[in-house]
């Protein structure tokens, strides 16, 4: 019987190469996502913040500022989405089944932010109640959703990200409406771009 020419060493640098250039294919050019992220909180959380920057009492913006901030954070989701699909093209299995879920999971996050918001805004919550709730409910729920995502992907970056954007989301409501949009956008913006 021939020995096999095949020798383990080599078959664990082949396993090995392959797993480098399958992690590259699968980065999903997480650089361009992390940035319109960031320039989408940074921008969008900061015109806000220069509508109502002055207001007393708080009443909330209104007009040019939400639709800045609306269309930057459509611009992010479609330019994640577009990447996500070049990149998990093709993918099955129990590796597609958590992609799926996790993109789910945002969908979901999303949608229960906004019927709290809807439930705060029917039972009378002030606008300082809702300024500070908008501002702090997507940080949280994009935080968690960052730290799943880390969880699936053996990701640190992204789970040092998410921890930083609950720990914001935890803390900066108690300086109000207001200061927390720009510390929304400084620092959540700031910390997609970091």
């Amino acid at each position: 019987m021939a020995e096999h020419p095949f020798a383990p060493a080599a078959a664990m640098e082949l396993i090995a190469a392959q797993e480098r250039r399958t992690r590259t294919s699968f980065d999903g050019h997480l650089d361009q996502v992390l940035a319109a992220w960031g320039v989408a909180w940074l921008f969008g959380l900061g015109a806000l913040w220069f509508q109502v920057r002055g207001q007393s009492p708080y009443a909330g913006p209104q007009g040019w500022a939400p639709i800045v901030f609306a269309s930057l954070l459509a611009a992010a989701a479609s330019l994640t989405a577009w990447r996500t699909v070049q990149t998990t093209r093709g993918v099955g299995g129990d590796s597609g089944y958590r992609g799926m879920l996790y993109g789910y999971g945002w969908l979901l996050g999303f949608a229960a932010y906004f019927g709290i918001m809807g439930a705060l805004a029917g039972a009378g919550a002030s606008p300082a109640v809702l300024g500070v709730f908008g501002v702090v409910g997507p940080l949280l729920v994009t935080g968690l959703q960052y730290l799943v995502g880390a969880a699936i992907l053996g990701a640190r970056p992204m789970a040092a990200l998410g921890g930083w954007l609950i720990v914001l989301a935890a803390s900066i409501g108690f300086a109000g409406p207001v200061t927390a949009l720009v510390l929304g956008a400084v620092l959540g913006g700031g910390g997609f771009l970091a």
